[in-house]
């Protein structure tokens, strides 16, 4: 499924957690909120195709879906996942738990920007997805001061996703919104140590063999 790694780069494969608990389809972010059964099959499924990739950390935010789907990936190696709350998914505030028509009424502003600006909304006690990237960054460049050459996998959050996708790229915020993002899905980041640029993006859908060019979805292609 995965090309091996070359010599002399750092490789994160990034992963969506597994299919949560939500049938009312609540936002949810800083909620701690427990997968389905259909998400702990599914990231059964992800660990046996996985079962031949070498990792050197499996790493998560400190979240339970993030933390139960990345054991189905860590435990067969003998690994303990790393949890890191700068991982975490964006801060819904006072918005969290509410679902979106309860949104509208309580915080109708809000609810508009999110609709027609949604890589810049600031949603109110809660976070825009510009600190997002903040935190994601500055996780990134410490992982990376000690971590290179090695072989990671992070299992995350979509929002956590798309601002590791950013920092990779330069693109801009609603560049991210152009890729979608599902349970279960793996990038492949592979980057150059010799000249720090991240020169294999790639996604790999849930049940998929085939990796899609990242960039080329950035830009709409």
């Amino acid at each position: 499924m995965i090309q091996p790694k070359k010599d002399g780069t750092t490789r994160l494969l990034l992963v969506r957690h597994g299919k949560t608990h939500n049938p009312e389809n609540r936002c949810y972010g800083w909620r701690d909120i427990p997968l389905a059964p259909e998400g702990h099959t599914g990231m059964a499924a992800l660990a046996e195709t996985l079962c031949d990739e070498p990792f050197d950390a499996v790493i998560s935010s400190d979240f339970s879906r993030t933390i139960d789907s990345a054991n189905y990936l860590a435990q067969p190696r003998g690994l303990k996942v790393q949890a890191f709350s700068p991982l975490r998914e964006i801060n819904f505030g006072d918005i969290e738990g509410l679902v979106f028509a309860e949104v509208e009424r309580q915080f109708p502003e809000t609810a508009a920007h999110w609709i027609s600006n949604p890589e810049t909304v600031r949603f109110p006690g809660g976070e825009c997805f510009d600190d997002v990237c903040g935190r994601v960054n500055r996780w990134l460049d410490g992982w990376l001061s000690e971590n290179q050459g090695k072989t990671a996998l992070a299992v995350v959050h979509s929002g956590t996703i798309r601002a590791l996708l950013r920092r990779m790229t330069g693109c801009e915020p609603h560049a991210t919104l152009m890729v979608r993002i599902a349970y279960g899905d793996l990038f492949l980041c592979d980057r150059n140590d010799a000249t720090g640029e991240w020169a294999s993006l790639l996604k790999f859908e849930a049940g998929s063999d085939t990796g899609l060019d990242v960039r080329d979805m950035l830009a709409g292609k």
